[in-house]
Formats: C-alpha cells, structure tokens, sequence
C-alpha cells in the first residue's frame, strides 16, 4: 500500500484498502467454514499447503536480487532442502 500511495490518492486509496480487507475477511470466514469440522489432517495440509505457497512466493518472486542472475536448477533443490532440514531440526 505504501509504494501505491502516490500515485492512488482520496477515494480511491480508501476503496482498494476496504476490498482487500473484505477479501481477507471472506477467505477467513471460508476457512473456518470448510475447516471446522475438518480432521487433523486436512487442517495439516491445508497448512502445509499454505506454508509451501509462502516459502516459494518469498523465495521465488520477493527476493528480486535472485532474479538478476541466471537461476541454477539445484539452486531452489538446495534452498528447500535448507527449509526442511531446520524443520526437523526444530522437530527433533
């Protein structure tokens, strides 16, 4: 919001800022609708899913620097592998 706030002014600031609260707060209500009554298991891959979508969107396209040079095909392999490692790790 803050890199758009130039260049969206008034109005217009406060409606995008209200859609995308209302778009949290629909996948939230969602989400505890088809999860409440869901059994462990489908709450943890349900996580899992979401934490494997946040570790590749931070990896892959955040990290603008990794972009500038050309990508080596072990390169994601060894920075998963690191991910899992410190898990079980952590785990253990």
């Amino acid at each position: 919001m803050s890199l758009i706030s130039d260049t969206i002014k008034g109005k217009r600031i406060l409606g995008l800022s209200m859609c995308l609260s209302l778009t949290i707060l629909i996948c939230a209500v969602l989400g505890y609708y088809f999860l409440s009554t869901s059994t462990g298991n489908a709450i943890a891959i349900a996580l899992a899913f979401s934490a494997a979508a946040l570790v590749y969107l931070v990896t892959d396209e955040l990290l603008i620097e990794a972009h500038e040079h050309e990508e080596k095909s072990y390169s994601m392999l060894v920075l998963f592998s690191g991910f899992i490692l410190f898990w079980s790790i952590s785990l253990l």
